[in-house]
Formats: C-alpha cells, structure tokens, sequence
C-alpha cells in the first residue's frame, strides 16, 4: 500500500488505486500493441526506422555468419562501410544479436526488440508514476496524452529509447521508499549506461542527487560506480572495436555547434510535426509541475540535466535528429500526471466537474491517436515501399555495387541490408561509373538536378523505382544536350 503527500499530510492511496492502474494501463498498451503490430512487418525502407535497423540487420548478419571476432564484436558494417560502427554503447547490438540467433533474420525480429520496449516504457512510465505516489486515474490520463503524441507513438519503439531508464528511476524510488532489495536497482543502472550515453548521464545525475541523502548514499554511491563502470566498458568497447580516427572525426563533427538560426528552425519544425499544437503550449507548464512537485522533482530533474548534459555534449546530433528531445517526454508525462492530481483534489468535492473533465481529456487523447494512421504512412508506410522493391527484385546479374540516385536517402543502409552489397550515390560525376545492366534506385518525387526525363523503370513500388544504368545514362545525356 502506498501513501501520498498531500498539503504536507501523509495520505494512503485508496485501495481502488491498483486496478484502475492497471486496467488504464492495459488499454494504453493494447492500443500501442495493436498499432504498432503492422510495423513489426513492413520491409525496412527509406526512413529512421530503416537507417537504425537496416545497421543493427548488418550488425546481426555479419555476427551469425562470421562469429563475434569476425563480426568486429557486434560493430562490422560489412559490406555497407568497412569502417566499424561503434559510435553508440552496444548493449541493443547485443540484443538484436541475441534476437536474431535465436528467431532468425528478418523484419520482425529487428522490430521486435523496439516494440517490446516501447510498450515496457508506457508500462513503466505508469510504475514510475505509482512509485511517486501519483493518482491513477491522474497517471493513466497523463500517460493517454502523452502515448498519443507523434513523437510517442513514431519513436517509442525505435531502439530502446527510455525504457530502461524509466524502470531504474522506478527501481531508484522503490529503494528509497521502501529499503528493499538493490540488486535489480543495480543491475538497472548498469543495463542504462551500457545502452545509452544519455542512460550513463541519467544514472550519474541520479546518483549525484542520492548523495545530498546520507541514508541513501552508500547506494547512490554503488549504482554510479555501475554506471561508470558500464560506460567504461563501452567506451573500450569502441576503441577495441572502433576506428581510433573515425571515432575522433565524429566527435568533432557532433561537438560543433550549429548556427542559432538553423537550430531554432528545426526546433520549430521537429515540435510542429511532432505534437499537438495544445501539447506543445503545454511542455513547459508539465516540465515546471514537475520540478516543483516535491514527488517528482528528483527524477523530472534527473532527466532534465541528463538530457541537458548530452545535448551540450553533442549539440550536432540535437540539431539534425528530430527524435532527440524525445526523453522529455517522461518529465512531461510526470508534470501531467501532477497536474491532474492536484487539480482532481481542488475538485474533489465536484464529481461532475471531474468527470467532465476526464470525459474531454478522453476525447482529446481519442482524437489524437485518429490522427496518427497519416504518420504511420509518412514515417513508415511509404518510405517502406523503397524496402520492399529492392527486397524483392534483387541486384542485376553480375552487379557489385549497389546504386542508389540522389534523392533517396542520405545513409541507405537498408539497400546493403536487402542486397548484401556496398551501396554507391550516384550523382552527375560518377553517373558514367554505373553498369549497362546495373540497377539504380531512384525516387520518383525527388529526382536529381541532373537527371532528365525519368527513364522507363525496371520495377516499381510505390514513389520508388529501379532503372538500368544505361537508361540512367541516357536520361543525363538528355539533360546535359539541353543544357548545351
């Protein structure tokens, strides 16, 4: 039984507290589940989906054909790049290993690992809620909101985004509220900093704050020396496995600052797109409910100066990934799930203003989640129809390289996935590079400056299509007469 402070008292939550947790939950993940349950199968194509997973498909394949050495410990990009790939701790190549020893390779099995912990973080997010003795039905209408968000519902299941985190912040809680046990806390911490270098941030911004507790320190002090721990043995890991000299070149490409204008232009697009334009007024109010909430202000705060930590240290990476502000979204859930409590209590005495109120929060999130099919067309649906042409067709006979034209995706590791060849961008200066036979993708929408009438294509899905280099060629030859 828990109990929650309210007005400096300490109150026990009502034994109904439970159930309404977990019915609430269970019909948020079910809906998440159902959803999401398409993308388990869709090809890997021209989008963030493709990009990661196409990687962690290599990654996978070259592991189970060649073994751990041969397979550069988990990094070989073989044959997309000869450069290994190592710039992320490598606990979800790990997993995705594991998954594809075990299930096989395919599109479900590198979307499995995203899925599941997508709907672990919606689970979670509820247990880290209860945890600091918030509402349920306060928790279960937060979590709704912010599960109905684009930015929830696109990246949630890519890689595993903050469910780790959020169940070491519940585990963290857990510890301090009851003095149990430490070893899943310890192993929590861990698992978080050998995931993500924003997990190591998190554990050691949580550890930091456990000190100020005398009670708490010894813990604090052991779960930030797992997290250290964990991130040095990824960072030997990617020395060990990394290039030396590629790893400093991208170091410094994402510790450059982008211009001011440029970054706020993007900040305005990615938020935009992103959320609800009602969400979106309402990021800073959840963010200061948070942090003033004596409940939730250590772990809002924790994942405040985490991710404020990762994006001074890589501001590069925060200007180009529409996805990086995505942690956000668990102060923003704990900032809803505060307000909401404390505005139930100041209408405890209105039943029917409450239940008016949760009614038009219901509808809210209801029409946010009918809106989200055309995101799943655009991030996923379309971009995945470049996947299944090139996994369908196949390379030329004869073809080494695998060409792919300008317009369709600036990092196609998914065409080296599907046709197991390195991958060449053809531009106006290595157009005449590309064999008679050889096929080409293109993308119909986005043609190159360069390339003139769109030449007769080999196959088609989609916006998508493949063209032999000669007809490829001809198209240029027409282009360039024009100009001439």
């Amino acid at each position: 039984m828990l109990r929650r402070v309210k007005d400096g008292q300490v109150l026990v939550l009502s034994g109904r507290d439970t159930p309404i947790r977990a019915a609430g939950g269970a019909v948020i993940v079910a809906v998440l589940a159902a959803g999401w349950w398409e993308l388990l199968f869709l090809p890997l194509g021209a989008s963030h989906d493709g990009r990661i997973n196409g990687r962690f498909g290599i990654h996978v394949r070259n592991f189970i054909e060649n073994g751990l050495a041969g397979s550069d410990y988990l990094a070989s990009m073989e044959p997309f790049s000869s450069v290994p790939y190592t710039h992320h701790p490598p606990f979800l190549n790990v997993l995705h290993a594991l998954a594809g020893y075990l299930f096989g390779q395919g599109e479900w099995q590198l979307h499995a690992v995203g899925y599941l912990a997508g709907l672990a973080t919606a689970a979670g997010m509820l247990w880290l809620a209860r945890e600091h003795s918030l509402g349920a039905v306060s928790s279960v209408l937060a979590l709704a909101l912010t599960a109905a968000t684009p930015m929830f519902w696109i990246y949630a299941r890519l890689g595993l985004g903050v469910s780790i985190m959020v169940v070491f912040l519940a585990l963290w809680r857990r510890c301090e509220r009851t003095g149990g046990r430490r070893g899943a806390l310890l192993a929590a911490a861990g698992a978080a900093a050998f995931s993500s270098w924003m997990g190591a941030a998190l554990v050691m911004a949580v550890s930091g704050l456990g000190m100020r507790d005398v009670r708490r320190r010894s813990t604090a002090v052991k779960a930030g020396t797992i997290g250290l721990t964990a991130a040095g043995a990824a960072l030997v890991w990617m020395l060990f496995a990394g290039e030396a000299d590629e790893l400093a070149g991208h170091a410094a490409t994402r510790l450059r600052w982008p211009g001011w204008a440029a970054l706020v232009e993007n900040y305005r697009w990615f938020y935009g797109t992103l959320f609800p334009w009602w969400f979106r007024w309402m990021i800073l109010p959840a963010l200061a409910a948070a942090v003033a909430d004596r409940r939730t202000r250590k772990p809002a705060a924790a994942v405040l100066a985490a991710l404020g930590i990762w994006t001074l240290a890589a501001p590069d990476a925060a200007h180009v990934h529409d996805y990086w502000t995505y942690p956000l979204l668990v102060p923003v859930f704990l900032g809803w799930a505060v307000m909401l409590d404390r505005a139930a209590d100041r209408l405890g005495g209105a039943r029917p203003a409450v239940w008016v109120s949760a009614a038009v929060l219901v509808l809210v999130t209801v029409v946010g989640f009918a809106r989200l099919p055309d995101y799943r067309d655009a991030y996923f649906r379309d971009p995945s129809e470049a996947g299944a042409l090139v996994r369908e067709v196949g390379p030329a006979t004869g073809q080494r390289t695998a060409w792919v034209a300008e317009g369709v995706d600036s990092v196609p590791r998914w065409v080296s996935y599907y046709w197991d060849l390195p991958v060449t961008m053809v531009t106006a200066s290595s157009v005449e590079a590309v064999g008679e036979s050889d096929l080409v993708l293109i993308r119909l929408d986005r043609t190159p400056s360069w390339m003139g009438p769109i030449p007769d294509p080999a196959a088609q899905s989609g916006r998508y299509a493949l063209v032999t280099g000669a007809a490829l060629r001809g198209t240029h030859t027409e282009a360039t007469d024009g100009i001439r």
